[in-house]
């Protein structure tokens, strides 16, 4: 009985199987007659990752990656959050997007950056996007108080547009690593101030800083006098802890400092002036009237002056003379003036050319001074005063200021003659002013920056042309100080000086080969980083063409680096005597020389502490120099200035730019941008390199197929890179990567250089920097490109 129920549930278990199976085939049948679900599209924008220092322009790559779907777009809404605290966006180039124009057609690319910290590109093609590509790239400078560490770009919204309806797209975080900067070299100017009395007057003479860009963690100075007028009676100091030495029988005093607290209680950096001690004087009571200096051993020693930062750096240093002026008759004491920023200017300028301000012993003499309109000489429309003075050494100093009342009636005259050329002509017919100084109050300056109006100030030694760009937003007193060294002497100090500095030594084979000509002069100011022409007289006469072309600006910079300029010969405050004009953003010392022959291959240079710093990144302003310098060497300097609207930032490189657009070997994007300041790319690199190859006739560039990288397949460089990549002249890493988004160092345009001009590595040779020794990967390719 049991067998038989058990049999009857098994035959009715069998039954309802058979009729669920039934019923899911039939299931399954009707969904497979229904349409197919599409699978979700997730395209993915990804933010590439960039490093750099403070201060360095980079570009964060921007990149769709289709991850195999096959989706594909017309129009994209992407917006961008950084940190402000790191990153700022490059004003008027916020974007850099010549790879998207390089493979997309009628590309219209637009921004936004209403909201802070946020940027949002909106991007439009004439074709459809359909595979991973670059897109564009975000153009960030690193701010100089940026904090070293990871800083992360993400992605705020974004969008993708294939016919109507926006689909929302995934963001993959991209990351901007702050490195460690090099720390500048600091600048520091030390003043002695000038007074006068009478025989047995006590006086107090301050010695100051100004111009201090860094605070100071030590300073010592050894002082010399006059010990049979003067005598040291103390010295007292403003911070403790100052010691001093003085020996009035030799004319000897010694004065020193160092923070007690390990740097953390330093002399403050400040563009004001900061008395560091004060000297205590009495005069002899048989003293002779005369003028009596006060003045440093000797400048170059550092056991005679030395002034250190607070990591006991030495820095740039410069000192200023100053006197005690002895007169027999009973004189009023008088408020000492501060020289218009002294630190300006380079360090080691002779004497001659001191910015010392020397008490007045006449009554001024008032000069009435025209500003006229440039277009018409004749025209004037305004005027103002110079106030000459003489000093008791004889010596003679004119004073201008212009103030606003003086601009306001200019600008209205300029205005009715359709101007926007205020110039001031200021003469010294007897040629006896040993210095010049112009005073641009603060309401001055905004008046014609409002008004769009430039000013030149020119003199028989000297023409500076300030655009009224240059004086927006000062919102202070612009002054300018000016002293050509006149005397035979003072131009020798410059001459040595110059002729024996390493930016010149390996460009000559004998000193025959160069020569001073003109006064040098020096030109302080307090507006620095800011674009203004200056224009040097040529006073050699009958100068060939030939001759003229082989002139240069030999700058010597505040901060202790050299510059050699090539300029532009133009006429000279209007006139048939030639001048040689350039660009300057920082004040110093300037020597027109001429280089009658040049026996140096080296195209590099390093800086004037020793080092070469390979791992700097190069910007695409100091390739188109080095490019110019080394394929273009016979290209005329008289050709016009490329028109870029970012060229006043690189004035200085404006006539290589022009060069090496001329010659096609770089361009700017189709904004009008050359972006002079950002670092150059390796794939630009490559682009160029390979721009040259092509116009050789080796057919190296032919038989580029057989090496390739695994981080170009999409890139807009592609082709160029694999061509270069052929030639040998560039390589991959050993993980096959090409790198082409990272920033060009100064190592590797060396030995990419180098290879380029068939250059021989001297690996033999002497280290010349400091930072680059024989074990450094790249030191023969350095040594051959930095030396004969």
């Amino acid at each position: 009985m049991q067998n038989i129920k058990g049999y009857l549930f098994l035959a009715k278990y069998k039954r309802s199987v058979k009729s669920l199976l039934a019923m899911l085939l039939m299931v399954s049948m009707i969904f497979s007659w229904l349409p197919q679900a599409q699978a979700s599209v997730a395209p993915v924008i990804h933010i590439g990752d960039v490093s750099g220092k403070p201060g360095d322009i980079i570009e964060v790559p921007v990149s769709y990656d289709s991850k195999g779907l096959n989706y594909s777009f017309y129009h994209s809404e992407l917006s961008f959050a950084y940190d402000p605290a790191v990153l700022e966006l490059v004003d008027g180039d916020e974007v850099v997007n010549t790879q998207a124009y390089a493979i997309y057609q009628g590309i219209s690319l637009t921004k936004d950056k209403s909201t802070a910290d946020i940027i949002k590109i909106m991007m439009t093609t004439q074709q459809f996007i359909d595979e991973s590509t670059t897109l564009y790239s975000l153009h960030f400078k690193i701010k100089e108080s940026a904090a070293v560490g990871p800083s992360s770009v993400t992605m705020h919204t974004g969008a993708l547009v294939e016919e109507v309806d926006p689909l929302q797209a995934t963001g993959e975080n991209g990351q901007v690593t702050v490195l460690v900067g090099e720390k500048p070299i600091g600048n520091a100017v030390v003043y002695v101030g000038s007074r006068q009395g009478k025989p047995g007057d006590k006086i107090t003479l301050p010695v100051d800083t100004v111009s201090l860009d860094q605070p100071i963690g030590s300073y010592g100075v050894r002082l010399k006098f006059n010990p049979a007028v003067l005598k040291v009676m103390n010295v007292t100091g403003i911070r403790s802890g100052v010691q001093h030495n003085v020996n009035n029988e030799t004319g000897s005093l010694i004065v020193g400092w160092s923070d007690e607290n390990g740097g953390r209680s330093p002399v403050p950096a400040s563009e004001e002036p900061q008395t560091l001690f004060k000297i205590e004087f009495t005069i002899a009571s048989g003293a002779a009237a005369g003028e009596y200096p006060i003045q440093i051993v000797d400048e170059t020693v550092p056991e005679h002056f030395t002034v250190t930062d607070v990591d006991a750096i030495e820095m740039n240093k410069q000192f200023v003379p100053g006197s005690i002026t002895v007169v027999a008759a009973p004189v009023t004491p008088t408020t000492p003036t501060t020289p218009t920023n002294p630190g300006s200017s380079s360090s080691g300028t002779s004497s001659s050319g001191s910015a010392t301000t020397s008490p007045s012993a006449s009554t001024p003499e008032k000069i009435t001074l025209n500003v006229t309109n440039e277009r018409n000489v004749g025209a004037i429309v305004s005027a103002t005063t110079i106030e000459r003075t003489t000093g008791a050494d004889g010596r003679k100093k004119d004073e201008v200021n212009l103030t606003a009342e003086q601009i306001s009636r200019a600008i209205q005259s300029l205005k009715q003659a359709s101007s926007n050329i205020a110039r001031i002509l200021i003469p010294d017919a007897k040629d006896e002013v040993s210095e010049l100084n112009v005073k641009l109050p603060a309401k001055s300056t905004s008046l014609m920056a409002d008004e769009k109006m430039n000013l030149y100030i020119e003199t028989d030694n000297a023409s500076l042309q300030l655009p009224a760009s240059s004086l927006q937003g000062l919102g202070s007193d612009v002054f300018f100080h000016l002293v050509p060294i006149k005397d035979t002497a003072g131009r020798e100090v410059v001459k040595q000086r110059i002729q024996n500095d390493p930016l010149l030594v390996q460009q000559l084979t004998n000193t025959a080969d160069f020569h001073l000509l003109g006064r040098p002069m020096m030109i302080e100011t307090n507006m620095s980083s800011r674009p203004v022409t200056v224009v040097l007289p040529i006073t050699e006469p009958n100068l060939t063409p030939k001759e003229l072309d082989k002139l240069q600006v030999f700058i010597e910079h505040s901060d202790g680096t050299k510059e050699l300029v090539k300029g532009k010969i133009v006429k000279f405050n209007g006139t048939d005597q030639p001048g040689i004009e350039f660009e300057v953003t920082k004040f110093s010392t300037f020597s027109i020389v001429h280089i009658n022959n040049s026996r140096s291959t080296s195209y590099i240079q390093g800086y004037t502490d020793g080092t070469f710093r390979p791992n700097q990144t190069v910007q695409r302003a100091e390739m188109a120099a080095l490019l110019s310098r080394v394929l273009l060497p016979g290209s005329s300097g008289q050709i016009p200035v490329a028109s870029y609207k970012d060229m006043p930032s690189a004035n200085w490189a404006s006539d290589a730019i022009t060069k090496v657009s001329q010659a096609g070997l770089m361009n700017g994007n189709t904004n009008g941008f050359f972006s002079p300041g950002r670092s150059i790319t390796r794939a630009e690199m490559a682009v160029i390199i390979d721009r040259v190859l092509k116009k050789e006739t080796t057919g190296i560039t032919e038989t580029f197929g057989a090496i390739d990288a695994s981080d170009i397949t999409q890139h807009w460089a592609k082709e160029a890179v694999q061509h270069v990549l052929a030639s040998g002249i560039m390589s991959v890493s050993e993980q096959g990567k090409f790198r082409p988004d990272d920033a060009v160092t100064r190592a590797e345009a060396v030995t990419m250089l180098n290879r380029l001009l068939n250059i021989e590595a001297a690996a033999e040779s002497s280290p010349m920097w400091k930072d680059v020794p024989a074990s450094h990967w790249a030191y023969g390719a350095i040594q051959a490109a930095s030396q004969n």
